[in-house]
């Protein structure tokens, strides 16, 4: 049998998060869990969280392919079709590289998401 050795251990407490930061917009908080530049594109894996305060309703493009599973809160991907993705505590979601939407954010939200 072959085992996988652990590399990363990570935490949720409140000093793990740090400001997420996009395009110069303050947008969240992030906690990293794994951040590699690979040969074959990029991988990132992490928890995201925002409170509707923060930015309710905001761009959203996805650069690789990610998948989101949905922890707490409750948000919408509004795509320029007007088709709506409702994002609550248990979905799973997996978006394509170059997706884009509208964002609304619903109530305090948090996500873990994968990128590659």
């Amino acid at each position: 049998m072959n085992t996988i050795p652990i590399t990363t251990v990570s935490t949720t407490a409140d000093d793990a998060w740090e400001p997420f930061v996009h395009d110069g917009h303050h947008v969240g908080e992030v906690r990293w869990i794994a951040r590699e530049t690979r040969p074959h594109g990029p991988l990132a894996v992490g928890l995201w969280r925002i409170d509707p305060d923060a930015g309710a309703e905001l761009p959203y493009a996805v650069a690789g392919s990610e998948t989101i599973h949905v922890l707490e809160g409750e948000a919408e991907l509004e795509q320029a079709d007007g088709t709506t993705i409702t994002l609550t505590p248990g979905v799973i979601v997996t978006l394509p590289d170059g997706f884009t939407a509208t964002w609304r954010t619903r109530s305090p939200f948090k996500k873990l998401f994968v990128v590659a």
